[in-house]
């Protein structure tokens, strides 16, 4: 079965470290049994679209299996016609736009002039709706709008869980709409997707060299779709929609399993949760039964879980739910889930839980309760945390509150702090010579080059594993740790042992 990632890249830039080369793109194809990929320059998008257009055309040439995607920076206008032939003319048949990177709008009447002239011309359309991160309703339905009378199939990138209800209804009312897959990282949101709009409308996409591939497989591979399905969205569909030559993938590896990767080593999950999640996902609420199945498939013999209701909502009742929820399952752990806003009320919830022995730690998001990390009340919470003995699993309120944890940490150097969600190598500077601050990296957008950054920095003994289901894909997370390409003495820390010290587990 062929495979065909719609949604690669290669260069450089000044954002970020990281190698996204286009040797990198194409050890991640091979490494992955990918057998062709649409990629685009980056630096067609953040500086010289002509340029870049080159070197898409260039990598195509040299590498057949790649398939150059060219892009227009609307900005310019001097030329953009001359620039649009010549793709055309030396054989481009997919177009990437990036409006809102690059400051402009698809509803312009400029952009109207640019699809009157790619009518006819057998192109396939590329559109993100959420360009540089999380992005709200409405992109998706103004791209549908203005090319909805122009005779093109669209294919629109980063469709998850804010989006993906705007997407569906679109999708379900514009057949010339495909979404791509890397984004659809909710529990079961592969599933959802197909059964809404169904299998031949999906296209797997990864970002990768910049995202995490094996992520974006596991996701469609864990799905309980049909094999014909998954065949359709890993490839089929591609072929049929780009209309790939048999030619073009000759000698090019095959996937040779429809089961998603998984660690051969047990893993413990530090980061789950049970609750009500306001998305289109299977409402599991405070049932335990499917989160226990994900566990025994990917190998996670422990999860530590507190409720979403507790960040969101009610706290004291989303801790007893999460009590009832884990009574009777040894592979369930519960978290104390607090609040800062809260304090007498936080210490008391501490009390009565810690008393039961699967209760292990506690768990604080400030940017769910609104609340500055470096607040009188976090200090005061942080230290009564402290006073008790337990980890506590953390979210900043802010992106920027590297110093401010470190202080934190620094102020209670007996408790044990797991940064949520992640860090990039900045934060790892910071937090370096901190050693009671730990991180775990579950995330909708992970990164996996953020997990080797830190690694370098503050060693495998400070890393562990999260996955954020309920909400979250386990398979998601297993195949983002994959592509950090931890060595066995990495996997054995962070998998388990780690976890296991750090909460004083026994071994199952």
């Amino acid at each position: 079965m062929y495979v065909i990632d719609v949604n690669t890249m290669f260069g450089g830039g000044s954002e970020n470290d990281y190698d996204l080369s286009l040797n990198t793109l194409l050890a991640a194809l091979d490494g992955h049994q990918v057998a062709g990929a649409l990629s685009y320059s980056l630096r067609g998008v953040h500086y010289d679209p002509r340029t870049g257009n080159r070197e898409s055309i260039a990598a195509a040439r040299a590498y057949p299996h790649l398939i150059p995607l060219a892009t227009l920076d609307l900005r310019e206008y001097l030329g953009w016609e001359d620039e649009l032939a010549a793709c055309l003319q030396q054989g481009v048949r997919v177009f990437r736009f990036f409006p809102q990177i690059q400051g402009w709008t698809v509803a312009s009447r400029f952009f109207q002039q640019v699809l009157a002239r790619l009518r006819g011309a057998g192109v396939v359309l590329v559109f993100s709706i959420a360009e540089g991160g999380f992005a709200g309703w409405g992109a998706a339905e103004e791209i549908a709008n203005v090319t909805a009378d122009v005779g093109l199939p669209v294919i629109l990138t980063d469709t998850y869980y804010n989006n993906m209800a705007e997407v569906i209804s679109l999708m379900q009312h514009c057949p010339h709409l495909y979404a791509e897959t890397n984004w659809l990282a909710t529990v079961g949101a592969v599933e959802v997707m197909a059964e809404e709009v169904g299998a031949h409308r999906l296209l797997f996409g990864s970002a990768a060299p910049l995202r995490p591939m094996q992520k974006a497989l596991n996701e469609v591979l864990e799905s309980a779709l049909s094999a014909e399905d998954k065949a359709a969205i890993l490839g089929g569909n591609a072929i049929r929609l780009l209309k790939i030559a048999p030619d073009a993938l000759a000698g090019r590896p095959q996937l040779t399993s429809l089961e998603p990767q998984r660690f051969a080593e047990p893993i413990i999950d530090i980061h789950s949760h049970l609750g009500y999640w306001r998305c289109p996902v299977r409402q599991e609420r405070y049932d335990p039964t499917q989160m226990l199945a994900r566990m025994r498939r990917f190998g996670i013999t422990r999860s530590v879980l507190s409720s979403y209701e507790g960040m969101r909502y009610d706290m004291e009742t989303a801790n007893r739910a999460v009590a009832s929820a884990i009574e009777g399952h040894p592979e369930l752990l519960g978290y104390v889930e607090l609040n800062p806003h809260q304090l007498a009320a936080s210490c008391a919830e501490m009390d009565r839980y810690f008393q039961l022995p699967n209760f292990v730690g506690v768990e604080v998001e400030l940017i769910h309760t609104v609340h500055p990390t470096a607040s009188p009340e976090v200090k005061q919470l942080t230290a009564e945390i402290a006073r008790r003995g337990k980890p506590v699993l953390f979210m900043a309120a802010s992106r920027d509150d590297a110093a401010v944890m470190r202080d934190l940490a620094r102020a209670n150097p007996s408790l044990p702090i797991i940064l949520a969600h992640g860090i990039d190598v900045h934060w790892a500077r910071v937090i370096a010579d901190t050693p009671n601050l730990y991180v775990e990296f579950c995330a909708s957008r992970p990164n996996n080059h953020d997990i080797r950054d830190s690694l370098a920095l503050l060693g495998p003994e400070r890393v562990l594993f999260g996955s954020d289901q309920t909400l979250l894909s386990v398979g998601a997370a297993v195949g983002l740790y994959w592509d950090a390409g931890l060595t066995p003495f990495e996997r054995r820390l962070i998998l388990s042992e780690n976890a296991r010290r750090i909460f004083d587990l026994r071994s199952p």
